[in-house]
């Protein structure tokens, strides 16, 4: 006969058994550290505005204004002039607070398998982690498509209740020719009156530029046939089309930006795709003289991390220790928003 002492520890020894083992909050958030690098490193928005912290509740920078004027003559004798320093602007701007979960469900939890098998039950790390790996793809999405929209001008995020994240900053513009219409386009011109955009501004739209475009717009770049402008440049016989390096070759060659094509995009909830970057835009960001990034995406306080530190947050929570049918919640979110330094770094072509 089982003695008191012995029945209590099987008992625990069973509960012990039955009960689920997954990553904590804080493993979670080691794994996505690992993640991040390798999920930021094909998308050229992070290298455009990479992501930072900031231990503040708002968005904030300063910027020192443009220095003015020429020195004064004082001639022999003469007492210098007095210069008034430069000031500094402020901007601030409230965070974003984005957020949200997925369920593992009591039916999911119970009778899961392991794919590529008829019934053995799943582990449920595998379960977190594939939660963890989808909301970090939409955490992601969220911040690129904010980061091209705001290189565009303006961003503007609709949120539940009808709460909205967003703001506007100054980027160029400029109207370019309809490069669909191939046979009066004019690129090659609209990228040097691109050029001269940079003037006063401390940038340059030059070789050390880069224009970003989808790949419908790059085809339709592609095939000029203007005599007067890129198809004058065909590089043999009667070839219609230069492919892109070649262009890129040619673009260095006249001290025009670098062309870089992405036609990446996200699947909305509809399931349809959705590009980052529209047709008929694109995007020239320019080249500081020191090579300064024109901003950032910066990650603000949280509450919801340890010691309210800035960044995002991870959360596994296991709801059966309170609550029947069990659950187990995998939370994702973060607070911020973009920062431009240097809007005026940016110009944005229309060639629709």
């Amino acid at each position: 006969m089982l003695t008191l002492s012995l029945v209590v520890l099987f008992i625990a020894c069973l509960a012990l058994a039955l009960d689920f083992v997954f990553p904590t909050s804080a493993e979670l958030t080691e794994i996505a550290q690992e993640k991040m690098p390798r999920l930021e490193q094909d998308r050229p928005i992070f290298r455009l505005l990479p992501t930072q912290e900031a231990d503040a509740p708002l968005l904030m920078w300063e910027q020192r204004d443009n220095y003015r004027g020429l020195q004064q003559l004082r001639g022999l004798d003469g007492a210098p002039h007095h210069v008034q320093r430069v000031g500094l602007s402020r901007y601030q701007m409230q965070p974003g607070y984005y957020g949200e979960f997925i369920n593992l469900d009591e039916t999911e939890l119970t009778l899961r398998r392991q794919t590529g098998t008829f019934g053995t039950p799943v582990d449920i790390t595998t379960l977190v982690l594939e939660a963890q790996d989808q909301l970090l793809q939409r955490r992601l999405d969220r911040i690129e498509l904010i980061g091209w929209t705001v290189l565009q001008g303006t961003f503007s995020v609709a949120g539940l209740n009808g709460i909205v994240h967003t703001d506007a900053y100054s980027v160029q513009t400029y109207n370019a020719t309809t490069w669909a219409t191939a046979a009066t386009a004019t690129p090659l011109a609209d990228f040097r009156a691109v050029q001269l955009l940079s003037r006063g501004r401390s940038v340059n739209f030059g070789r050390g530029a880069t224009a970003f475009m989808n790949r419908g717009t790059a085809n339709a770049l592609l095939g000029n046939t203007n005599d007067a402008d890129l198809y004058g440049k065909r590089t043999s016989g009667l070839a219609n089309l230069l492919s892109m390096a070649e262009l890129n070759q040619l673009e260095a060659k006249e001290d025009l930006p670098a062309l870089e094509v992405y036609d990446e995009g996200y699947l909305d909830d509809a399931g349809v795709f959705q590009l980052f970057i529209p047709n008929g835009t694109v995007i020239v960001t320019g080249q500081r003289p020191a090579g300064q990034v024109m901003g950032e995406y910066r990650f603000t306080r949280n509450v919801n991390n340890p010691d309210m530190r800035p960044g995002p947050y991870m959360k596994v929570i296991d709801r059966g220790e309170t609550q029947v049918p069990r659950r187990v919640e995998i939370h994702d979110g973060h607070n911020g928003g973009p920062v431009l330094f240097f809007p005026g770094a940016i110009v944005v072509m229309d060639v629709s």
